[in-house]
């Protein structure tokens, strides 16, 4: 795969999905129904079932790579929840997204790492839990975990 200036955003986005879809282990491998996916690019409109992965980004900024350059470097926010069914599960899949994502970065000569898709300083900028309450009852717990990158685009 690669990532292009034009559409950097969604080939980032597709990039760090197939990425987690091909490395993460979904614990309902065996008996997640036909068409449900463990790993998806975007909120689920419809009843899912838990657990799964969303992949969310955004480009937080941009400046330019010096004087008279059409160069920029683009800093991107990426949002990746983990949707569990409780607390363990949640913090397990947590930390296997998390160990992931920190080391696919390097080598640049193997395809498909961060750094040899052109996406530079990788970081953890926070994580955050949620515990929706719908009905007086708790449904899923949830972590949303923000990771930051950067892009050189031409």
């Amino acid at each position: 795969m690669t990532i292009n200036s034009s559409t950097l955003l969604s080939d980032t986005v597709i990039a760090i999905r197939n990425d987690l879809r091909n490395n993460i282990v979904d614990p309902l491998a065996t008996s997640r129904p036909d068409g449900e996916k463990f790993v998806m690019t975007s909120y689920p409109k419809r009843n899912i079932i838990y657990p799964l992965i969303t992949i969310k980004g955004k480009v937080v900024g941009d400046k330019p790579l010096g004087q008279q350059s059409n160069q920029r470097l683009v800093s991107l926010s990426i949002e990746v929840r983990v949707w569990a069914r409780n607390v363990k599960e949640r913090d397990v899949l947590n930390d296997s997204v998390y160990y992931r994502m920190k080391q696919n970065n390097f080598p640049a000569s193997t395809s498909n790492t961060w750094t040899n898709l052109q996406l530079f300083d990788f970081g953890l900028n926070s994580t955050m839990d949620i515990e929706p309450d719908i009905d007086g009852e708790e449904v899923h717990k949830d972590r949303i975990m923000i990771f930051r990158y950067a892009y050189i685009a031409t």
